[in-house]
C-alpha cells in the first residue's frame, strides 16, 4: 500500500491582510454588542449595560489596531469606525420579551465570543510579523476575559433563577 504524505499547509497573512480582518471582525462585534445592548433595553437593563460596556471594549480595540497600522504606516488600508446608525443589513432590531428568549440570546452571545477569541487566536498564529504579536496577545487576553465574564454572568444568573423557581 502506498503511503500519502500530507503537508499541513500553515496560512500566513501579510500585515494589511491581518490588520484589516482584525478591525473588520471587531467592527462586526461592536455592532453585534450593540444590538444585544439595546435588544435587553426593556427587559434587563443590567444586561444592556454589560454588552453595552462589551461594545466599548470592541471600539478600544479597534481604535487600537488603528493606531498599530499608523505605527507600521498601514493607514490607508483600514477605514474609521461606524457611525452609530449604521447596522448589519442581517440584524433586525429586536427586544428581548421573555427569559426564556433571554438565556437563548445569551448562550449564543457566550458562543459568539467564543468564536471571536479562537478567530483572533488563528490571527496571532498566521502572522509573520513579530512586532503584532504583543498586540494580538493583549487582544486574545480581552478577549478570553470577555467570554469569561459571558459565562460568570450567565451562570449567576442560572443560580439566581433556580432560586427564585425555588421560593
Amino acid at each position: 500500500m502506498p503511503e500519502t504524505r500530507t503537508k499541513i499547509a500553515r496560512l500566513v497573512l501579510v500585515l494589511d491582510e491581518l490588520l484589516t480582518l482584525a478591525e473588520a471582525h471587531e467592527k462586526a462585534e461592536l455592532s453585534r454588542y450593540r444590538q444585544l445592548a439595546f435588544s435587553f433595553l426593556t427587559f434587563d437593563t443590567s444586561v444592556s449595560r454589560l454588552m453595552a460596556s462589551l461594545g466599548i471594549q470592541c471600539e478600544m480595540r479597534i481604535e487600537e489596531l488603528q493606531r498599530v497600522s499608523r505605527q507600521l504606516g498601514l493607514s490607508d488600508g483600514l477605514t474609521e469606525l461606524p457611525t452609530r446608525g449604521e447596522q448589519p443589513s442581517a440584524a433586525q432590531p429586536y427586544f428581548i420579551c421573555s427569559p426564556d428568549m433571554a438565556s437563548d440570546v445569551l448562550e449564543q452571545a457566550i458562543i459568539d465570543a467564543k468564536y471571536s477569541l479562537r478567530f483572533h487566536q488563528h490571527l496571532r498564529e498566521a502572522t509573520a510579523i513579530p512586532a503584532l504579536y504583543p498586540a494580538m496577545s493583549v487582544i486574545i487576553k480581552q478577549k478570553q476575559a470577555e467570554h469569561a465574564v459571558l459565562e460568570g454572568f450567565m451562570s449567576s444568573r442560572s443560580c439566581l433563577d433556580l432560586t427564585m423557581m425555588a421560593s
